[in-house]
């Protein structure tokens, strides 16, 4: 059978040519040939020329993204060597058969529209397109050849599959029904809500920055906000943090975050509080309370290009509270997980915190997520997550002796 034609202009001809992988709707000049919205299609240049090929939906703003620049049959076969190719990149890594971390990162692993995290023994996707809605039965079935798993739940009870004209789902797809685990990272156990935690269950996008937070906790006096499994609270006490504080707004996580402390045995050691992060900092810059090292790890304050003034206006105000309440030469360990905010933005907004604080800041680390959620260069959308740690300096900075004299 033979497929549609899309013809694109030359400025998305360019585009695609440097490795984007989204062909928007008002780049096509052309369809030649019928489809059905999810079907594979090549897509050529205004002389006819092959591009690529993708599948298409035109019930989205983006209506074609990218699974191939070669001429090829997109099949299981397809899909097996790519899963596969993904599998080995983060086995060349160091990670193990039996480790948690991301197995598919949508477009940073060239599949668009796929995620899949893997906990243990149990494998949790996520499908964002109707194109790859086609090819699920195949990817689970891929999938049970190549991890072996005991089981795999879906995790699509995502609203940005309506622009898809798909309903959100979740649910058991194969082998035993689980809906929370244990795993251990780094030696640090957490309870796993497969069901109903955030995104697929966990966040394993900060799983490398956490381990190198050693030395900006290490004996100091630590407050980790929207703490949510209270992940860099657990890290921090176990590289030696004195005491730390576990601030989460939900009462429902709140639970699960206690049981992660038990786990672990840290009770005497890390104290759960609930409350709104921006007022709660704000109370206790009040009271006079401060910190060695405050980690602010928020969720996505936009969604949608058109929201970004306002998300930049809460990183700032959320930094700047923090930056109060921070000792003289603590440490300030922020994220940004908006895409639609570039590193250069959320640096410039924590520049202006600082302005704002009256304080000075030295860079100390400037980093971005683990390395088994790869970044397509050409993509920018892939490099969503900003990871930043600051030194806080005072504008009054004391004048001493040198540590070493000279003559």
């Amino acid at each position: 059978m033979k497929i549609a034609r899309v013809i694109v202009t030359k400025t998305c001809t360019t585009r695609i040519k440097q490795g984007h992988l989204w062909v928007f709707e008002n780049e096509i000049k052309a369809i030649e040939g019928s489809y059905n919205n999810g079907d594979v299609v090549n897509v050529v240049d205004s002389q006819g020329r092959f591009i690529c090929k993708g599948y298409i939906n035109d019930l989205s703003k983006i209506n074609v993204r990218v699974l191939s620049f070669n001429d090829e049959n997109i099949d299981r076969a397809f899909f097996q060597r790519k899963i596969d190719d993904a599998l080995k990149y983060r086995i060349s890594l160091g990670y193990q058969m039996d480790d948690s971390f991301r197995l598919v990162f949508s477009e940073g692993d060239l599949l668009p529209g796929l995620i899949v995290d893997k906990y243990g023994d149990v494998l949790s996707i996520q499908i964002l397109t109707l194109g790859m809605e086609r090819w699920k039965s195949d990817i689970v079935n891929i999938l049970i050849d190549l991890i072996h798993p005991e089981t795999i739940i879906e995790r699509s009870d995502v609203e940005i599959r309506k622009k898809e004209g798909l309903e959100p789902a979740k649910g058991f797809l194969w082998g035993k029904e689980k809906e929370k685990i244990v795993v251990s990272l780094d030696g640090i156990k957490f309870e796993v809500d497969l069901m109903e935690g955030h995104k697929t269950g966990f966040y394993l996008d900060q799983q490398e920055n956490r381990q190198i937070i050693e030395p900006y906790v290490k004996e100091k006096k630590v407050l980790d906000c929207f703490s949510y499994t209270g992940a860099f609270a657990l890290y921090a006490v176990e590289y030696g943090a004195q005491e730390a504080i576990a601030l989460e707004d939900s009462g429902k996580v709140m639970e699960g975050l206690k049981r992660n402390i038990s786990l672990n045995g840290f009770d005497h050691v890390i104290k759960t509080e609930k409350g709104d992060a921006f007022q709660w900092l704000r109370a206790k810059y009040k009271s006079g309370e401060r910190f060695d090292c405050i980690i602010l790890d928020p969720p996505s304050f936009v969604k949608e290009k058109g929201a970004r003034g306002g998300a930049l206006r809460g990183y700032k105000d959320i930094n700047l509270m923090a930056l109060k309440l921070l000792n003289d030469g603590g440490y300030l360990i922020t994220s940004s997980c908006s895409q639609n905010i570039s590193p250069a933005q959320f640096l410039d907004t924590i520049c202006d915190a600082a302005s704002d604080a009256g304080c000075l800041l030295q860079l100390v680390e400037n980093r971005s997520q683990s390395r088994d959620h790869p970044i397509l260069l050409s993509m920018p959308q892939t490099h969503y997550l900003k990871f930043v740690i600051v030194r806080k300096l005072s504008r009054n900075y004391p004048i001493s002796p040198p540590l070493v004299g000279g003559d």
